[in-house]
This record gives structure tokens, sequence and C-alpha cells, in this order.
């Protein structure tokens, strides 16, 4: 009776605990297998306990390498540069991991204990502040030149417009218009290096983010029937109101949508979908509190973005597309930043196309 108290005590101990924990024999056979790890893997318990880390881990030489010299050597080895493919998508994603011997009551090596941390979250604020750091840096610069390059774009145009007036040849006068046109596309851009050095404080408010995104669809659904691209909404009505300037926020998911539907020449399918989700903030003391906020994923079944794409997209003027100042999504990192969220894209695993997601803080008096 005892016995089984015991068990089920630290049973519940390792359920509760966040990294992915895996008990093996001196003959590494399996004899634990946490709830953590079972989701890092994608595998059940049920499918390895009594089984051995080769036949479960069978690509995983690095790993079936440094737990058989913690086995043979008792010295416990770890790697904080580590990868794990999950088993159901395929996914391969970053992990920290730490083998440990443990021993009988004679003091012989008995088998070993494996910990696994899921790094991505850790990854991607490690990323995050290498853009915020790029961005920074490029803000103090496109500042100064912002207003150097404004004063003189002015009378340019100025000019051109007088000249205009003055000229009575069709043909020159087409000219003219072209240089207008052309010094009105180069204002917007500093327009845009200003607005990304020195962006306008936000006037935060509880909204509900559905009416935000409809207005939204309501503005582009026209263009986006006309080039055969469908609107699929998955809202969830329990979300509650977000902390958001609605301006900013417009602007973000406008220049979403637009992206999306531009990657779907031959027309597609955009989806929208809103729900709750639980997030993990690593706190230096150790703790490890859920945070709730909210989530907008914008999907199409475009043509998806290369592996030096993915990792540009934030980048100023870095553009996948051939007239592309490569600013909207540099000044949407800004924004999403502004409001204490997050912006992330990648491929698609389900389907051909990308994903945008945006996290977004829930407002405290409607949780």
């Amino acid at each position: 009776m005892i016995l089984d108290s015991l068990k089920t005590y630290y049973e519940n101990i390792l359920a509760s605990v966040q990294d992915g924990i895996v008990v093996i024999s001196k003959e590494q056979i399996i004899t634990t297998f946490n709830p953590a790890i079972e989701e890092m893997s994608g595998i059940s318990s049920s499918h390895v306990v009594g089984k051995s880390l080769e036949t479960v881990f069978p690509s995983e030489s690095r790993l079936l390498e440094l737990t058989g010299k913690t086995i043979n050597t008792g010295i416990t080895y770890s790697d904080s540069d580590f990868q794990i493919m999950r088993r159901w998508d395929r996914k391969i994603f970053p992990i920290s991991l730490v083998i440990s011997p443990f021993s009988d009551r004679e003091g012989n090596i008995a088998g070993a204990v494996l910990v696994l941390r899921d790094m991505t979250r850790t990854k991607e604020l490690e990323e995050n502040l290498r853009k915020a750091d790029r961005l920074a840096s490029l803000g103090t610069l496109s500042a100064g030149m912002a207003h150097e390059i404004k004063n003189p774009l002015g009378g340019l145009r100025g000019a051109a417009q007088l000249l205009q007036e003055e000229i009575k040849g069709e043909k020159y006068r087409e000219y003219t218009g072209v240089i207008i046109k052309e010094t009105d596309r180069i204002n917007s851009i500093v327009e845009n290096l200003l607005t990304l050095s020195n962006p306008k404080p936000l006037k935060l408010k509880p909204l509900n983010i559905h009416k935000v995104l409809e207005n939204i669809l309501l503005l582009e659904e026209k263009i986006l029937k006309k080039i055969k691209i469908t609107i699929v909404r998955d809202f969830d009505p329990s979300l509650p109101s977000l902390l958001i300037d609605e301006g900013q926020i417009t602007q973000v998911f406008l220049n979403i949508v637009k992206n999306a539907a531009e990657t779907m020449k031959k027309g597609g399918e955009l989806t929208l979908i809103t729900k709750i989700f639980y997030d993990y903030i690593v706190i230096e003391e150790g703790g490890r509190p859920q945070t709730k906020m909210g989530l907008v994923e914008v999907t199409d079944t475009g043509e998806g973005f290369g592996e030096d794409a993915l990792s540009n997209l934030f980048t100023p003027f870095f553009s996948t597309k051939s007239k592309g100042t490569g600013l909207g999504l540099a000044i949407s990192h800004k924004i999403i930043d502004e409001h204490k969220g997050r912006i992330k894209i990648q491929n698609r695993t389900d389907r051909k196309g990308a994903s945008v997601q945006v996290f977004l803080p829930i407002a405290l008096d409607t949780v």
C-alpha cells in the first residue's frame, strides 16, 4: 500500500514537470516517459516503456552516443544546442539535453535520467532581441537620413509641379508627372522609415479583435473575390477583448492580408483564426507561469517561403516582391513589439502556403 502511494506520488511529480523526463536502465531500456516528453516527441509512453532507447529514437545518434557515455563513465553530459524531431508532424525543434547517471544501493550505475527542455520559445526570444537590435540601429540611422531627404525631396516635387504648369507639350508634361509620382513614392518610403525609427505613441484600449478583422475584410473582400481568393473565418467567440491600438493593429493585419493575397496569384484560400493561447514565460527565479494571450493566425495557400526568406522577413528593405520596399513587415514587427506581443511567420506543415501568427495581450479587465 505504501509502495503504491509512493509510486503515485512520484508519478504525479513527473507529470507536473514541464521538462521532458526519460529514465532508462543500464541496458538502456526505458522505464519512465513523462507527459512533457510525450508532447515533445509525439510518442505515447504506453508505446515506449519497456523498449530500448535506440528503438524509440533510432535516428537520434547524438542522443544515443551521449547516453552510452554517461552509463559507461558515470559522467553527466549536456548539450544546449540539441534538436529532436516530433513524430506526428516530423517537425524538428531545438532542445537542451542533460543526461545524468543514477546509482543503486551499492553505488553501481543502474541507469540514466535524460532531461529535455524545449528551447523553441527561448530561441524565438533570442532572435527577436537580435531583430530588435538591428531595428534600433537602423532606426537611429534612418531618422537622420529621413529628415535630410525630406526637405530636398519637397523642393524637387514643388519644382516639378511648377514646371508641369508651365510646359504646354503633353509629352513633357508626362515626364514631369513621372517625377512627381516617383518623389511621392520616395516620400512614402521616408515616412515609413520615420515610423520605424520613431513609432507613434499607442492609444491602448480593450477591443474586440473580431470587429477589427471584419473591418479589414470588408475593405479587401471585393479585391480578394476578384482574384478568386476564398475567405474562411474560424473565430473563437470566447476570446476576450485584447488591449490594442485599433489604428496600428489595423495597419498590421491589413499588411498581412495583402501580403498573403499577393502570394496566391492563381487564387486560393485565406483563413483567419482566433483563439486563446497559453504561453510560458521563463522567469529567472525558476518559475514558469502561464500567460494567457490572444492569438490571431492568418494562413494562405500560396507559395510559402524559402529558409533564407523566412529568416529575413522582418529585416528592413528585404522583400520577396519585385516592387516591395521591405518595410511593411518591419513596421508590423515594431508595432506588435510595442504592444508587448509577438509575431511569427512560418511555412504551413499541413499543406502548401504560409502562416502568420500574431500574439497580443488580453485586456486584464476582461479576464
